[in-house]
């Protein structure tokens, strides 16, 4: 739905070729597919998209910001998770960071819950590597693991 009086106008030139152009956006109101909250997909947002980002003018908004910004930070933790899986050797911090990479994905249901074996995998490394400092180190990770094993 357009929201009057918001109009702005389109550099063609900057719009990607093999599409019909666009001389004008305007804000609209849409519904987020994933949170189901309405949002604005605002007029200079779409000119930053379609003649920054290079996008096509048949892509379109279909996120609100939260959940945008979310599933960004899903696929950040999945490539870090698939950096530090093809790693040889993994210092401490490193298995720290692909347990916590490996729960945000699977809180995000990328993963299915059978991936907390790797988590609890990673968890007996980091109590190998650091005897002294892994229940310190682990707390906030066990948590969160208890969590998704719970419910």
């Amino acid at each position: 739905c357009r929201i009057a009086n918001t109009a702005v106008a389109a550099d063609l030139a900057r719009q990607t070729q093999g599409t019909v152009p666009v001389t004008h956006y305007f804000d609209v109101r849409r519904k987020c597919v994933d949170c189901g909250k309405m949002f604005i997909f605002f007029a200079e947002e779409q000119r930053h998209w379609y003649e920054e980002l290079g996008f096509g003018l048949d892509s379109d908004c279909v996120r609100c910001v939260n959940c945008r910004k979310r599933q960004q930070g899903v696929a950040m933790a999945r490539e870090r998770y698939e950096e530090l899986f093809h790693l040889p050797e993994r210092t401490v911090e490193e298995n720290l960071e692909m347990a916590a990479c490996c729960l945000t994905l699977i809180e995000s249901k990328t993963f299915g819950r059978a991936s907390a074996n790797q988590i609890r995998m990673l968890f007996n490394r980091v109590r190998k590597q650091s005897p002294d400092k892994a229940e310190n180190l682990l707390k906030g990770l066990s948590q969160r693991l208890e969590k998704i094993e719970n419910t």
